[in-house]
């Protein structure tokens, strides 16, 4: 993950004065404009250096990269100290337990991996594996409550799908949404099928398979009358 407070030249513990005092030296720098035999290096310097300015001047973006910056510190030092110990005790452990500690290494290095690829955009975090943070710092009450929802019919839809893919049969609960969906659906299938049923070939093939099939017949009776029924009572 790069550093934004390496690309000011900052301390990670300066005040927004002198993060800006800084930004608008290097900017001042390597403006494009004042270095045109090499100009692309300084477009790529800007768009850091622009970037950077962007997060460590708001609070909130700020305090969340901090947060971010502070794990994979934290990592680097776990790693490191797993090293240190399966060198240490390389002689006296077994080949299993040796297996187990390069497991754990191996863990190590891939949330390392995760967390040094780390983008930053607008309050979300992206790691290498498609795994994203919200900032929800900002947010209202609101917003955070359709968030979560959000999340939470997400998650249970790729639980769902993951318990399907082995064989397992779900049964879910009645609730009014999915009563207003399956209606909904059943109105949108009959609109769909009463515009074909005009259509003079699809009209003449449904009016034979209603002659010559019985079941097709009852069925549509069936419907016919439940309609009626409805209606009715409707009017």
């Amino acid at each position: 993950m790069v550093n934004y407070y390496e690309i000011l030249e900052v301390s990670e513990k300066a005040s927004k004065e002198v993060i800006e005092k800084a930004y608008k030296a290097l900017a001042k720098k390597y403006h494009p404009d004042l270095n045109q035999d090499n100009k692309k290096e300084a477009e790529q310097k800007m768009k850091q250096l622009n970037e950077a300015y962007e997060v460590l001047i708001s609070d909130e973006k700020r305090a969340n990269y901090d947060s971010i910056l502070e794990k994979k510190r934290e990592l680097e030092r776990r790693k490191a100290s797993r090293q240190s110990s399966s060198q240490s005790n390389t002689n006296s452990k077994s080949s299993s337990t040796s297996s187990s500690t390069n497991q754990s290494s191996d863990d190590i290095e891939k949330q390392f991996s995760n967390y040094n690829t780390i983008s930053y955009s607008n309050g979300y975090y992206t790691d290498n594996e498609g795994n994203f943070y919200v900032n929800t710092s900002g947010m209202d009450e609101k917003t955070k409550k359709k968030l979560k929802e959000k999340l939470q019919e997400r998650y249970l839809e790729a639980y769902d799908a993951y318990l399907r893919e082995r064989g397992y049969k779900l049964k879910y609960k009645w609730t009014f949404k999915r009563i207003f969906q399956l209606i909904l659906t059943i109105i949108v299938i009959i609109i769909v099928f009463t515009i074909l049923f005009f259509i003079p070939p699809i009209h003449n093939m449904c009016i034979e398979l209603y002659e010559e099939n019985i079941v097709v017949r009852l069925l549509v009776n069936l419907v016919r009358s439940i309609f009626t029924s409805i209606f009715s009572i409707f009017s």
